[in-house]
C-alpha cells in the first residue's frame, strides 16, 4: 500500500532492482516538530552492493531525524487504510549519527502501542552505518495506521531516525470483535510488556532451533558451493586463461563508461581483446555468495554447451582472488530493448519471429540436446540476447537447473526466477519441470505481440502483469487492444493469430496443459511460413544475413 523514502524524493521503479517505486515521506510525515532531512555518502554505507534487493542504497543514506529537540518529541507518519484488517509494516534503519562509544537506542510505535522498546541500533546492525529492517504485523481497527520512533529513555543520545517505511495489506478481513486481540504478538501494548517475559524461555528454545537449522543449511550450502568451485574451475581449465592483465587491458582498467550491466553476480564490461575481437567480461563480486554460487553455476553448464542460439564462453580469468568469465560480444543488445527499450527501431513481425525461432531451438537443445537436460529458471526478454547479425542467444544460466532423471518427472527446489515470468505452478509446489521453461515463454511471446514489459508497476494493479492482463483481455475478447500498434497493418493476422494461441497453450496453469518446447518451435515455424508467403515487408526491415530456410 505504501512504500516511502524518509528524508528523501521519489524513486523510480527503474532505480529498483526489483521495479519498486518509493514515494517521499512528505505527504505523511505528521509529527508535531518540523524534523531534519540527512544524508551521507555511499561509500560510508556498509555492504551497499548487498541490500539492492531489501531496498535501493539511496533509501539508506538518506533518513530524516529528530535532530537536536529533546522531551517527549517523536518522528511520526500518519496513513490511511482499511479498518479490520492485518498489516505488515517494514521499517527501514541505517545510523548515521552515532558514534562507536555513543549508540542511538529507539522506541518504535505503531498506533500507541510499543512495536520495540529499546532497539540499540550499533547492537542489532553491527555496526555504524549498516543497514537494518525489522518487520512487524499489526492488526488494525481504525482508518489510519500510525508509524511512530523516538529516542529510548535510556538512550544517552536524545535522537532518532528513520529511513523507509513499507505497509502492505493481509487480502482477508478479521474478527475485530475482539479488542483484545487488536495487536498480535509481534506488537505489545505498553501496559503488557511485562506478560512477555513468560515466552522468554519458550522464545529461548525457539531460537536455538532456528540457529541449529540455520547452521545446517550454511553446512549444506557451503559443500555445494564448494562443488561448483571445483567444477568451474575444472572447467577454466578446458577454455582460454586470460591473465588480469589482460582483462584490465581489454577494458581500459575497467573504466566506467565501458561498463554494460550489473547484477548481483557482479558487473560486465565490453572489452577488447589484443586481435581485435570485442568481447563482454563478466566480473564476479566475490563477497556475495549468492552471487559466486551462480557464477560457478554458469560455468559449469555453459562450458560443455555449444550452440548457435547459446552465449558461448570465450574464457575465463581465476588469478589474485578475482573470477572473471568472458563472452561473445552480443552488439545488438537483448530483445526487450527492441520492443521497449528507449531510441529502438522496432522490429517487424518477421524478425520477431526468426528471433523466437532461434530461442526456441536454443531452449530445445538444453532439454533435450544436452547429456542431461537443463533448465533455465529464467526464460525472458532481458536474456535473449542478439549479435551483431541478430542471431538470438538465450543468456544468463545463473539459476538453471539440471532436469531430472529419467525416473522422475521434476526437480524439487526453492523457487529463483524473474517476477511476471514464474511458472505457477512451480511457485506453488516447488516442482521445477521443463515446462517451467514454456511458461516463461509464453510470457516472452506476449512480449512480442503486445510490445510491452512483463511487469510494470507504472501500469494500474489489473494491468502491472502483463501475463495476467493479457489473460483477463482475452476472456473478454479485447486482447486486439494490446497489439503494438506498430504491427497494425503490417502483419498476417493468420501468423499473429498462431502465435497467440500458442501463447495461451503456453500460459496454461497447470503443467501437463503446457505444449513441449519441441511443440512450440513447429508452431513458430509454420507462424513464419505464413508471414513470408502474405509478402508483408516493412521497408525498415532489418535484414538478416542467414538465410530464412536455412533459420526455419
Amino acid at each position: 500500500m505504501y512504500r516511502l523514502n524518509v528524508g528523501g524524493a521519489d524513486i523510480s521503479a527503474q532505480n529498483d532492482t526489483l521495479s519498486r517505486n518509493w514515494e517521499s515521506d512528505e505527504t505523511y510525515f505528521q509529527s508535531t516538530t518540523t524534523g531534519m532531512n540527512i544524508s551521507t555518502n555511499i561509500s560510508t554505507i556498509k555492504h551497499p552492493d548487498f541490500i539492492e534487493f531489501t531496498a535501493p542504497p539511496m533509501v539508506y543514506i538518506i533518513a530524516k531525524s529528530l535532530g537536536s529537540l529533546s522531551g517527549g518529541y517523536n518522528l511520526s507518519w500518519e496513513f490511511r487504510v482499511s479498518p479490520n484488517f492485518l498489516y505488515f509494516v517494514r521499517v527501514h534503519f541505517c545510523d548515521m549519527i552515532s558514534s562507536s562509544t555513543n549508540s542511538m537506542v529507539l522506541d518504535l510505535f505503531m498506533n500507541g502501542y510499543i512495536a520495540f522498546q529499546s532497539l540499540d541500533l550499533l547492537r542489532v546492525s553491527g555496526d555504524l552505518a549498516e543497514p537494518y529492517y525489522k518487520d512487524f504485523v499489526l492488526k488494525n481497527t481504525e482508518e489510519t495506521l500510525t508509524v511512530s520512533v523516538g529516542p529510548a529513555t535510556m538512550s544517552s543520545i536524545r535522537n532518532a531516525t528513520m529511513n523507509g517505511i513499507e505497509i502492505m495489506k493481509f487480502i482477508n478481513k478479521v474478527d475485530a470483535s475482539k479488542k483484545e486481540n487488536r495487536v498480535n504478538n509481534v506488537l505489545t501494548k505498553t501496559s503488557e510488556l511485562s506478560k512477555t517475559s513468560k515466552l522468554v524461555i519458550i522464545i529461548g528454545c525457539g531460537v536455538f532451533v532456528v540457529i541449529f537449522l540455520a547452521f545446517l543449511g550454511l553446512s549444506f550450502c557451503y559443500l555445494k558451493s564448494c562443488r561448483l568451485k571445483k567444477n568451474s574451475v575444472n572447467a577454466c581449465e578446458f577454455l582460454r586463461h586470460f591473465t588480469l592483465h589482460e582483462i584490465q587491458h581489454a577494458t581500459n582498467g575497467f573504466d566506467a563508461e565501458l561498463l554494460i550491466g550489473v547484477g548481483g553476480f557482479g558487473k560486465v564490461y565490453k572489452g577488447t581483446l589484443d586481435n581485435g575481437k570485442i568481447v563482454a567480461i563478466k566480473v564476479a563480486i566475490p563477497e556475495s555468495r549468492q552471487g559466486l554460487d551462480e557464477f560457478y553455476n554458469e560455468i559449469e553448464l555453459l562450458y560443455g554447451l555449444r550452440h548457435q542460439n547459446l552465449v558461448s564462453l570465450v574464457g575465463c580469468c581465476n588469478e589474485d582472488s578475482k573470477l572473471i568469465v568472458v563472452y561473445n560480444y552480443m552488439a545488438n543488445g537483448s530483445l526487450s530493448s527492441h520492443l521497449y527499450g528507449r531510441d529502438f527501431v522496432p522490429l517487424s513481425w518477421k524478425q520477431r519471429l526468426v528471433i523466437c525461432l532461434g530461442a526456441t531451438k536454443g531452449l530445445l537443445y538444453l532439454h533435450t540436446g544436452a547429456k542431461q537436460s537443463i533448465i533455465h529458471c529464467d526464460v525472458k526478454t532481458t536474456n535473449i540476447l542478439l549479435d551483431e547479425k541478430f542471431v538470438p542467444k538465450v543468456a544468463d544460466f545463473g539459476i538453471s537447473k539440471r532436469g531430472p532423471l529419467l525416473d522422475k518427472s521434476h526437480v524439487t527446489t526453492n523457487v529463483k526466477g524473474s517476477f511476471g515470468y514464474v511458472d505457477p505452478e512451480y511457485f506453488w509446489t516447488k516442482y521445477l519441470t521443463k515446462k517451467s521453461d514454456v511458461y516463461s515463454f509464453g510470457v516472452v511471446l506476449i512480449e512480442v505481440i503486445c510490445g510491452k514489459p512483463a511487469l510494470d508497476d507504472t501500469r494500474t494493479t489489473q494491468e502491472m502483469n502483463l501475463a495476467l492482463w493479457a489473460l483477463s483481455c482475452h476472456k473478454k475478447g479485447t486482447f486486439n487492444e494490446m497489439v503494438d500498434p506498430y504491427l497494425i497493418g503490417k502483419v498476417n493476422m493468420d501468423s499473429l493469430n498462431k502465435v497467440l494461441e500458442l501463447a495461451w497453450k503456453c500460459l496454461e496453469e497447470r503443467r501437463v496443459n503446457r505444449p513441449s518446447m519441441g511443440y512450440v518451435l513447429c508452431q513458430l515455424e509454420e507462424a513464419l511460413h505464413l508471414e513470408l508467403a502474405s509478402h508483408v515487408l516493412n521497408d525498415n526491415d532489418i535484414e538478416f544475413s542467414d538465410d530464412i530456410e536455412a533459420v526455419v
